[in-house]
């Protein structure tokens, strides 16, 4: 046996195949099953790539797998539906794996990746990669990797599916030398080893082991992921010997799901409907807390409608306009990511801001960072309503009413802060600048949301407490990092049409 998802699955029960020449029909059953569950995949990918185009769902690997069981089964087309080797066939047939893959999906939400393999290093001390780094291909081993099928939450929650049946989890068992297996039924082939991931280690146990080394070597914003085992095939109650090794997962922090449990999947039409109502900024704080690089990203030229290479752009200014033509950053991301909360920001933030905007700003920079803050006596007598309409004067696109501005500047006092910071952020203070001090720590302090494209900085931070780190529950400032950095275009630029 290698491989939870070749398993051998009971046929007879589940497929409604047998030597009496009903084969034929269940060829065109599981041809047309496989179809549908591609047609949704499409619809899924599509949406997906739309919402997340910086980072799109990880489905190669499972939709290739899905399409080698078509092929499969098509190789049935004109077959003796009563010949051995066309029952052989369907038998040992992945289709049911993907299946009850896709019907788990369907239930979650945020997700990510399918069929995700994630390694671990054994001789590893600290707590490992954050964020999802990956090891080094050199240092990977898949003796040392699990395998997931559905990778959901947004990265914190990890699903394993497993076709395997009570009387299979006993015959391994048996195989063993830990229980005799007295089983009559002749039905249930245990010899096939199925097509994928022949490198998974044999036995449920050890793969729930696998399971939890792989997401203790990780962690997501400060969090291991969570993992969950469905079990389509089991139904409780179980038989004493099974029962036992079910609990032994268990007792590893795995929630698992028997059949009794799983429920109907969603439709495609609710499934999707979800999905596209699905915010990566549900759990932001009330207040936010915004960084100098989004406050440049705010008042950039760049960030309001397409703009004319020229010659004198260097290679990230070109760059940045060639990705803006396709993802519009402010409409597609940082002003959802707003959405009507209020903004703050440091003092020190905002003026590093307005040093650079008054060095290289463009005039229609300048108005806008003027517009963005109440800084300034001229500003501050201009209600919502004036900037949101100034904005709008100076923007291609549609400039959300709601937009909290102008964003209220805070005076940090450093010292003061660190009595309201964990003992952890003593090892995090010095790696930082002064402003990254003020950004950061206050957003640390108060528990707000930091929106920021300062990657090396938020990088930095989360190394740093994973290396120092002396308790589990240890976490960092919550930081939502945009996926892309934008620049003012500076003084020689001309926009397109004047």
């Amino acid at each position: 046996m290698r491989g939870d998802d070749s398993f051998i699955h009971e046929d007879i029960a589940s497929l409604e195949i047998s030597a009496s020449g009903v084969a034929g029909r269940n060829v065109s059953d599981l041809q047309q099953r496989c179809k549908t569950i591609l047609q949704e995949l499409e619809q899924f990918e599509l949406l997906t790539n739309e919402k997340k185009k910086d980072n799109p769902v990880e489905l190669r690997r499972f939709k290739g797998g899905l399409l080698s069981e078509l092929k499969s089964l098509e190789r049935l087309n004109n077959a003796d539906p009563q010949a051995e080797k066309t029952v052989h066939t369907l038998r040992s047939s992945n289709f049911p794996f993907y299946e009850a893959v896709w019907s788990t999906a369907k239930s979650c939400s945020g997700v990510v990746a399918f069929k995700k393999r994630f390694y671990w290093n054994p001789s590893q001390k600290h707590q490992g990669p954050t964020n999802g780094d990956i090891i080094p291909r050199e240092r990977q081993n898949k003796h040392h990797s699990a395998m997931i099928d559905v990778v959901s939450k947004n990265g914190l929650e990890w699903t394993k599916v497993s076709t395997i049946t009570e009387k299979r989890i006993i015959y391994d068992l048996a195989k063993a030398g830990w229980v005799e297996d007295d089983s009559e039924d002749e039905d249930e082939d245990y010899s096939h080893p199925g097509d994928d991931d022949d490198d998974e280690p044999d036995g449920l146990l050890k793969q729930a082991e696998a399971l939890i080394k792989a997401s203790r070597s990780i962690r997501i914003r400060y969090q291991h992921p969570s993992v969950r085992l469905v079990l389509p095939r089991i139904e409780l109650p179980v038989q004493r010997e099974v029962a036992s090794v079910l609990e032994q997962v268990k007792a590893l922090g795995i929630t698992i799901q028997t059949k009794e449990n799983i429920p109907d999947p969603p439709l495609i039409a609710d499934f999707l409907e979800r999905l596209a109502s699905e915010s990566e900024f549900e759990n932001f704080s009330d207040i936010l807390n915004v960084d100098c690089t989004i406050l440049l990203a705010f008042v950039s030229d760049l960030s309001h409608g397409q703009v004319e290479k020229e010659d004198w752009h260097n290679k990230a200014i070109s760059k940045q306009i060639e990705t803006e033509e396709k993802e519009k950053l402010l409409p597609s991301s940082l002003w959802p990511a707003c959405g009507s909360k209020y903004l703050v920001c440091s003092r020190n933030a905002a003026k590093r801001m307005h040093e650079i905007v008054d060095l290289i700003g463009t005039e229609t920079e300048k108005k806008r960072s003027a517009l963005l803050m109440d800084d300034s006596e001229e500003s501050k007598v201009l209600t919502h309503e004036q900037r949101i309409n100034g904005f709008q004067e100076l923007s291609e696109y549609d400039v959300p009413k709601d937009w909290k501005i102008p964003i209220e500047i805070k005076d940090i006092d450093i010292d003061a802060l660190r009595s309201d910071l964990p003992p952890i952020a003593q090892k995090v203070v010095p790696i930082l600048s002064t402003i990254n001090q003020s950004v950061f720590l206050y957003g640390w302090a108060t528990g707000r949301t930091t929106i920021s494209s300062n990657r090396a900085a938020a990088k930095e931070i989360e190394t740093t407490i994973e290396v120092n780190r002396t308790r589990e529950d240890e976490t960092g400032p919550d930081i939502w990092l945009c996926h892309t950095v934008r620049s003012l275009i500076g003084k020689e630029k001309q926009r397109r049409g004047q």
